[in-house]
């Protein structure tokens, strides 16, 4: 080799500085192509792995090889063609079964036998708009069927109620969530006529003040109003009226065994509006609270179904309500033949979302 340095430095010398140019052009291209190959093969991500590892065909072939033999010939790097686009489009499922229907509002609708509330619906991302992230839309469907048809409540068969729901949701400096929902309720018995409703849920998440405990209360303030039909509490007003509900929803995980780690949430609250949306003529009450909640839930993932059939999980709670407002004692008689202030209902069932 240094032979044939002094040969070409001679040749060089001989036909001048262009040529000399011309060399080094050449010398540099003949050392940087290889090379370039090379670093493209192994470090750029393939259709099939996109990884910045050495490839694994490359890395048997050389293994492979016999002692002297040639390197094989530099191969070029084809780009992978773009990606296919795919859907972006989630769903839920849930399917509790409940001892009794009492609203987030206090009516006890169903207070005896066993009560089935399935929900679905589909999660349709929308991106970012300016401060406004994450925004997404979500529509679905809830209906509560029970298994008692009370004498005392001849209107209503087992298909107690069927809600048809549309919300868009966003969050706005990583803690604060906004959620806009409307609400169109129908009883399938002609219990009631349809009512329409808007609530604006406004949360904040909090979780980050508590380190990586897993912990966090999560408050929220709900202003739900009822936009037109029936009372959504029998006695009070028809449209035009609504409530506040303030509440917090703290959360724990238990990640004891980590496939299945067990999520508790505490959610508790109370409502607060005018008196005539709870009783429109004011003849039980004038209160403008209506009733204090808790409830203990527990949900746990179902880890050992494939991904592949979406994420499920099982859950069970316990809820407890005080009727503050004796108008909805009164509706609950209605409804229900419920005479009581303190009302206690079980759950149990499962869900899925993909």
């Amino acid at each position: 080799m240094a032979q044939g340095i002094m040969s070409r430095a001679a040749l060089v010398g001989k036909n001048g500085v262009g040529k000399t140019l011309a060399l080094a052009a050449a010398t540099a291209v003949l050392a940087f192509v290889p090379a370039m190959a090379r670093a493209q093969e192994d470090y750029t991500p393939s259709a099939d792995a996109l990884s910045l590892s050495p490839a694994a065909d490359r890395v048997a072939s050389d293994a492979t090889k016999a002692p002297g033999e040639a390197e094989e010939l530099p191969r070029y790097f084809d780009a992978a063609p773009p990606a296919v686009e795919q859907p972006n489009i989630h769903g839920f499922f849930s399917s509790p079964f409940k001892t009794a229907y009492v609203t987030p509002r206090g009516l006890v609708v169903q207070d005896k036998g066993l009560v089935w509330q399935p929900i679905v619906g589909l999660v349709f991302p929308l991106g970012d708009f300016g401060p406004l992230k994450n925004v997404a839309f979500v529509g679905g469907i809830w209906n509560s069927v029970d298994t008692y048809e009370a004498s005392a409540n001849p209107s209503t068969g087992p298909w107690d109620e069927m809600d048809t729901f549309a919300s868009f949701s966003g969050t706005v400096a990583g803690a604060v969530s906004l959620n806009l929902t409307y609400g169109e309720w129908n009883s399938p018995e002609h219990a009631f006529v349809v009512e329409h409703n808007l609530d604006l849920k406004i949360s904040y998440d909090d979780s980050k003040m508590w380190g990586s405990t897993g912990f966090a209360l999560n408050p929220y303030v709900d202003c739900w109003w009822a936009i037109s039909g029936s009372s959504t509490v029998i006695l009070g007003r028809h449209g035009g009226t609504g409530y506040f509900e303030p509440g917090i929803s703290p959360t724990f995980s238990i990640k004891a065994v980590p496939d299945y780690p067990l999520t508790i949430t505490v959610p508790m609250y109370f409502s607060i509006g005018d008196a005539g949306y709870w009783d429109a003529t004011r003849t039980y009450t004038s209160s403008i609270f209506g009733l204090a909640s808790i409830s203990v839930n527990l949900s746990v993932p179902l880890s050992f179904i494939p991904t592949r059939y979406g994420h499920w999980h099982a859950d069970a709670g316990v809820t407890y309500d005080y009727l503050i407002n004796d108008s909805l004692l009164h509706a609950g008689e209605l409804a229900s033949g419920n005479n009581n202030h303190n009302v206690v209902i079980g759950s149990l069932g499962f869900g899925v979302n993909f």
